[in-house]
């Protein structure tokens, strides 16, 4: 009787009211289903934002906030499951109470730590220093988060997966904190300077109503670049201070905006991940080393456009990939304003054009062979929406630049450094691999006393990406060095073998994913190699500008173990045990590495 007398109730509402009514109760189905965990990129996100405003925003680097802030913390995460269980305790069983006891004794273990912790002597080095701080407390709230789930027994693929992702973003924020934006000094600048620099270009627009500068881009070094990232940089300053954040704070918080870049490419690089087919190990040991590559550390604290044309070309990737398989206009769109934005964003990411344009081509040949005519007018279609949406974002800025200031299409500018410039003949530089360049594990730099300028641009990529252009050299040592460069180097080593594998075996991969991935890794292989012999300078062989490379060797390491999982061979399962350990090293000597990095520059501050 009562669902007639609603039902009858809802037919003489007018139209505007039952429409109301179902959005309602549609929100509150979808509030009910709601997980977020299912949504890692705004997992992300939120974490993120708790980064920002608690570290950054509020500069929360006084001992006594963050300590009370801390313990009440977590008394109040110890409260809130005490409340929430308190109601269905004589229903749980044993074995749940315990587990209950034992989360809340860890909850309040650890917030009486960081009490401890926060009021020692303050002759002690690492006392209050606003760097420990959030490294102490975030990693004490993964090490909980571990032990609950350990003491529940509720681990899952996926909350390895996030664990493993939180952490190595509590690790980057740590590095990002006690390095600054211009540690490699890449053409970064000086905030409050000459202007020049990403640093100038970034104040440059905030002083000027985020107006690009009026005056020809050779005026003033790296003006020439597109603006969208210093835009958003730019628009960050504005409201940090238009909420009353001193300019000198704000400043600092740019690193901010690329850290999130950063997390949200590793997400990304996961997501893939997940689009390619892999599960269980072979997918935690993939994301295991985007999570943890030194390069991505590196390149992410920097303040520069880099990071963002990066998650822009991982997000093109991830989207072609949903496209191929649901070719609807939504998707094309996504891809068509990803790949807009990243290319206002560098113009290196139409780079990504070709292994996107395979997949097109691929579709299309495809309905025309099925004769399906009506679904190829609709493709044709779609890639003409593409070409609307995209081709004006793309090409805007360089011919802006090309009819108003006469800039060359592709233009870069050289070093204004001679002590950058690499001497030695091309062939030299592609065929040298003496053993000896490895004996510094370090970027060798005639400018720290080096015999000669790094020249191979292979043994360049591989020190850059593990030692980051001597960052590290003076401060965490040969040992360090080598680790780094000699894991990177097994890890690099394991990807090339086993995307060979993969590539040559059928049945391993959808033939067109083989392609669509080798032709991306060829075409930004050989892009490097043609910027490093073209621009002979030490800074064209950095990791910035093959980092797509780093995403197609952690995909096909994936690949491998996936295709080896299903054989039951005594080699198969040592390859997958030596993979795996390597990986697990790989990850282990980054943290360590970065974190001794870190607290040595923590201490040395004091």
């Amino acid at each position: 009787m009562e669902s007639v007398e609603i039902m009858d109730i809802q037919k003489s509402m007018p139209n505007f009211q039952k429409t109301w009514v179902k959005i309602r109760s549609d929100f509150k189905e979808k509030k009910k289903s709601f997980r977020l965990s299912q949504h890692p990129l705004l997992s992300v996100f939120l974490l993120w934002l708790f980064f920002f405003i608690g570290f950054g925003w509020f500069q929360m680097d006084g001992d006594v906030t963050v300590s009370y802030i801390g313990t009440m913390g977590m008394a109040g995460t110890a409260a809130y499951f005490w409340a929430r269980k308190r109601e269905r305790a004589r229903h749980v069983p044993k074995e749940k109470q315990k587990a209950l006891l034992y989360m809340l004794g860890a909850v309040l273990f650890t917030g009486a730590m960081m009490f401890a912790f926060f009021h020692i002597p303050s002759n002690i080095a690492i006392h209050s220093r606003n760097e420990m701080v959030p490294f102490f407390f975030l990693t004490a709230a993964a090490v909980v988060y571990c032990i609950v789930l350990s003491v529940r027994k509720k681990w899952s693929d996926r909350r390895i997966i996030m664990a493993m992702l939180y952490f190595s973003c509590v690790v980057h924020l740590f590095f990002m904190m006690t390095a600054k934006y211009n540690v490699t000094n890449l053409d970064m600048g000086e905030f409050f300077g000459n202007g020049t620099g990403h640093a100038g270009y970034i104040e440059y627009l905030y002083e000027h109503g985020l107006i690009p500068a009026q005056f020809h881009p050779k005026l003033r070094w790296q003006y020439y670049h597109p603006p969208f990232h210093h835009i958003i940089q730019a628009i960050l300053l504005k409201i940090e201070t238009l909420c009353g954040v001193d300019i000198r704070v704000a400043v600092k918080n740019v690193q901010f905006l690329n850290l999130l870049y950063t997390m949200l490419s590793k997400t990304v690089a996961y997501l893939i991940f997940r689009q390619a087919g892999l599960r269980k190990r072979p997918l935690a040991l993939a994301t295991a080393v985007m999570a943890f590559t030194p390069a991505m550390m590196y390149v992410g604290i920097l303040i520069n456009n880099d990071m963002l044309s990066i998650l822009f070309i991982f997000l093109c990737v991830l989207l072609t990939m949903r496209w191929y398989k649901k070719p609807s206009m939504k998707n094309i769109i996504k891809i068509a304003v990803c790949f807009g934005l990243g290319m206002f964003t560098k113009m290196s990411v139409a780079l990504a054009a070709p292994s996107i344009a395979v997949i097109f081509i691929a579709v299309l040949i495809g309905t025309l062979r099925k004769k399906e005519f009506r679904t190829f007018g609709g493709y044709m279609g779609q890639m003409g929406v593409f070409l609307v949406i995209a081709a004006p974002i793309s090409v805007y800025w360089s011919l802006r630049n090309y009819f108003r200031f006469g800039l060359p299409l592709g233009y870069v500018p050289q070093s204004l450094q001679p002590m950058h410039y690499i001497p030695n003949s091309a062939f030299q530089r592609l065929t040298d691999f003496n053993f000896s360049q490895l004996y510094n594990p370090y970027f060798n730099l005639r400018e720290y006393d080096c015999a000669y300028n790094e020249y191979n641009p292979l043994i360049g990529l591989l020190k850059c990406a593990s030692t980051e252009f001597g960052t590290m050299r003076n401060i965490s040592g040969l040992f360090a060095g080598y680790a780094a460069l000699w894991t990177t180097i097994i890890v690099a080593a394991i990807a090339l073998i086993m995307m060979v594998c993969v590539l040559v075996k059928k049945k391993t991969f959808p033939g067109i994913y083989k392609l669509f991935f080798a032709v991306l890794y060829i075409v930004y292989l050989a892009s490097y190699y043609d910027f490093c012999i073209n621009y002979p300078y030490i800074c064209t062989q950095h990791i910035r500008y093959a980092m797509p490379l780093i995403l197609i060797g952690a995909l096909f390491i994936g690949l491998g173990i996936k295709e080896l999982s299903h054989k039951k061979s005594v080699l198969s399962k040592a390859v997958i045990y030596g993979t795996s350990g390597a990986v697990i090293v790989f990850s282990v000597t980054t943290v360590l590495i970065l974190v001794h990095y870190g607290i040595t520059v923590t201490i040395g501050m004091m």
